[in-house]
């Protein structure tokens, strides 16, 4: 009885060995931080101001408002209520019924004598929901406050923007935001009807610019998030000192509720810039994985023998994803300059995507477990040999 329960003892003691191993690619997971929010104010919390731009200059490109207002000078957005670090940005709309293009230029209305299919693009109006109807359904991922935008049975296409500097040539960031759709011709809060896409996406420009159109801007896929929030995440590699993030969307139909919501957004340094000058890794410097081998010689006491496999170090290529295809809108998409009532079509680049990680723990502690399980065995078969009862 007392052999029988010395053996259940040692079995157990090894099982709670490779119990621990098993979770130690958890806990080296847990320990890594991606470090802090390098945005402001990632939460949408506070007061919302209205946005202000040069009269006559894009107005996605604030300028301080000043107090009081240069109104010959200032353009005052009353519709443009953002909260602190944040810019709203909009595809402006063609005001000039005389433009010969009007109707394939984002119009901002349909006359009696628009083409079928017309639709009116307008500059969206930006709230804040804590100032608006109280739910349910809630409009808020987290704190007291969120990011409302929407347009009235009309098109848009727009979203915010926040410019981050401090940053390293060569460092990676991750982009994060969560976002809600509502879209509908009907008036339930709860149920988006009717909308194929509201377009929602997320973007980063590697190089800090502040034009939604730059083709320079690496574009996460089109997701779609009617009636929940979702989570929007996008990298890149910064190739000056600053970096900015872009959220998007851009509705097909014009119901008439397009609504968009924006809450709780972070920007984390993923890796640090390579260390100038850093040589190569040398074939002395290239990761070792230890295999153990169990062997039983002819005396019952067991051996281990380590035997050293050297493993490469595979390098990973990201996969392309393919960058989505919007659903056309009613309305053409010009691809003309930029002018103060017509911008150019959105460029869409390829997708940035990169390959999961934390795979060579795994299997390393898978290894270990394995062998341990064998010295288990090893052990319970000699002490319950004949030689030992």
């Amino acid at each position: 009885m007392e052999c029988v329960t010395r053996h259940t003892s040692r079995v157990i003691s090894v099982a709670v060995v490779c119990l621990a191993l098993l979770n130690l690619p958890a806990f080296a997971a847990t320990g890594m931080a991606d470090g802090p929010d390098l945005l402001v104010n990632g939460g949408m919390e506070g007061s919302y101001v209205q946005q202000c731009t040069a009269r006559g200059g894009a107005p996605w490109i604030a300028v301080p408002c000043g107090n009081p207002i240069d109104f010959g000078t200032t353009m005052l957005w009353q519709t443009a209520q953002v909260p602190l670090g944040w810019i709203s940005w909009w595809r402006p709309p063609n005001t000039n019924n005389d433009d010969p293009n009007f109707y394939s230029t984002y119009p901002y209305r349909c006359g009696s004598n628009a083409p079928p299919g017309c639709a009116a693009w307008h500059n969206p109006e930006f709230r804040d929901t804590a100032g608006g109807p109280k739910g349910p359904p809630s409009r808020k991922v987290a704190g007291d406050n969120s990011q409302k935008y929407f347009t009235f049975y009309s098109l848009h296409e727009a979203g915010l923007y926040q410019t981050v500097g401090g940053r390293q040539p060569g460092e990676r960031v991750r982009f994060s935001v969560y976002m809600e759709a509502w879209s509908s011709q009907e008036n339930d809060p709860f149920h988006s009807v009717g909308q194929p896409t509201m377009g929602l996406r997320v973007g980063i420009d590697p190089s800090g610019g502040n034009n939604p159109w730059s083709d320079r801007i690496v574009w996460s896929p089109v997701k779609e998030a009617f009636d929940h929030w979702e989570l929007f995440t996008v990298e890149a590699v910064a190739k000056l000192d600053r970096v900015t993030v872009f959220t998007r969307s851009r509705p097909h139909f014009a119901v008439q509720h397009n609504d968009v919501y924006v809450d709780e957004a972070s920007l984390v340094v993923v890796s640090e810039a390579p260390v100038s000058g850093t040589p190569p890794a040398t074939p002395s410097s290239v990761p070792r994985r230890v295999t153990a081998t169990p062997t039983r010689t002819a005396n019952p006491t067991l051996k281990l023998t380590l035997t050293a496999t050297r493993m490469r170090t595979a390098t990973r290529t990201p996969t392309p994803t393919p960058t989505p295809t919007l659903t056309p809108s009613a309305t053409p998409l010009p691809t003309e300059t930029p002018t103060a009532t017509s911008t150019p079509t959105a460029t869409l680049p390829a997708v940035f995507v990169r390959a999961p990680t934390g795979s060579e723990p795994l299997v390393l502690a898978g290894g270990v477990i394995i062998a341990m399980l064998f010295v288990a065995f090893v052990v319970v078969r000699v002490s319950s040999s004949p030689a030992n009862e």
